[in-house]
Order: structure tokens, then sequence, then C-alpha cells
């Protein structure tokens, strides 16, 4: 199996359209957090593009890719709980390990400065303009009640979902798994209770220990909603 860094190096997954057209998730993100949402108006709103630097082995993409608003895939959960086996990044918050599928996953890149945002929920550290795309930075220990803050935060795994690029902040990257479908758990109430609210599973890594796989889509809807 590939690492992380192989993997990352040899993908090419972001737009590089500076000029490109915001989505109807990112003009709803503006329009709730900086009172701009349609027109020149929101593309004025924008932070400059934020200079970032791939994570140690990550490389940025070299070409254009598909614009971000290219249709997402509309169950992609749904498509992974049938696959025999799903690849999955796994990093650390706060000592704990989580994951988040490939399939949402952008690039990994070091921890840049985000533009604050007044209005914005405590969970959102800021906004960057990230290669043209509104890109709202997550504060993802905070968002699982885990102890630390931002500090403690030296890279972002940036994903997309449904027409919105968010950044996770994270402490680091460890490692990628492909994960077969016996070592999922996708029920994971039996395990957590109530307090899922953004973990869709849980793979059971080296046998024993579980880890928590996040859901892009959720993490997105809560953004939105604020």
């Amino acid at each position: 199996m590939k690492t992380p860094e192989e993997y990352f190096l040899e993908k090419n997954f972001l737009p590089e359209n500076q000029g490109a057209e915001l989505t109807e998730a990112e003009q709803a993100f503006l329009r709730k957090y900086l009172g701009h949402g349609d027109g020149a108006d929101a593309q004025a709103a924008l932070p400059h593009p934020a200079r970032v630097q791939a994570a140690p082995g990550f490389s940025a993409p070299a070409r254009a890719a598909d614009t971000a608003d290219e249709p997402d895939e509309p169950d992609l959960m749904g498509r992974l709980m049938t696959e025999s086996s799903i690849q999955l990044v796994a990093f650390t918050l706060g000592g704990q390990e989580f994951t988040v599928p490939i399939d949402t996953v952008q690039e990994v890149i070091k921890y840049v400065t985000p533009t604050k945002l007044p209005a914005a929920p405590s969970f959102i550290s800021g906004i960057v303009n990230l290669r043209g795309r509104v890109t709202p930075l997550i504060m993802t220990g905070k968002l699982m009640g885990i102890p630390g803050g931002e500090a403690d935060c030296r890279f972002i795994v940036v994903c997309r979902r449904k027409g919105l690029q968010v950044g996770l902040l994270i402490e680091t990257v460890k490692t990628m798994y492909r994960a077969q479908q016996k070592e999922i758990d996708w029920g994971v109430e039996s395990h957590l209770g109530g307090n899922v609210e953004f973990v869709a599973g849980l793979l059971k890594a080296e046998g024993e220990r579980l880890v928590g796989i996040l859901s892009v889509d959720r993490i997105v809807d809560k953004v939105l909603k604020g």
C-alpha cells in the first residue's frame, strides 16, 4: 500500500481557477459570516490567496483539476460502507487518533494563519483563500470536545464535500490505512452512545484499538448551520 506521502505526491486534486465562480455553499458561508454572498461583493470579501506549503512529503498538485462546483457524489458514505476496502488518512488530536476517508481529502498543508470571522462560532478558527476557494479552518479538536487548542495544530487536512472546501486543523499526520470492511464498525452508537455527531464509523486498528472515522459531510453541515 502507498504511504500518505506517495499517495499525495501522485494525485492532482485542486482547482487553480482563481477567478472561478463561487459555489452555492461558498456563497451561503460568506452570507452567513461576512454578510456577502453574491457577485463581486462576495469575491471582494475573500482574503488574499494564502501562501501555503505542503506537509513534508505531501506535494501540492501541479495541474488544474475540475472546478470545485462539480457535483459531489451524493451518498459517499453509503458507497464506502459497501466496498470491500477503503483508504483512510489518519491523524492525531490531543493524543487521540482519528481518520477521514481519502475520497474527501484534497491535500495536507502546513498551518497557515486564517482571517478571523467575528460572527463565526468558536470551532471555526477563521477563513483562508486557498487557490481561489473559500476555505474555513475548523478547530477539529474543539468540535470533537478534545482538550487542546489551535497552537497545538501544525497541519491542515484540506477536504471538500457539498461544494465547500474546509481545512481540518490537526496536530500530526500519522499514517494511511487500507481497511477491510470487517475491520470497520459503522454502528458506532453501540460503542459511543449519543456523542457521535461527527463520527461515521470505528476502525479496529491493529486488532484492538478503535479509531474514529469522521464524516466530512456532517462537519460541512455544521459549518453552514453555525
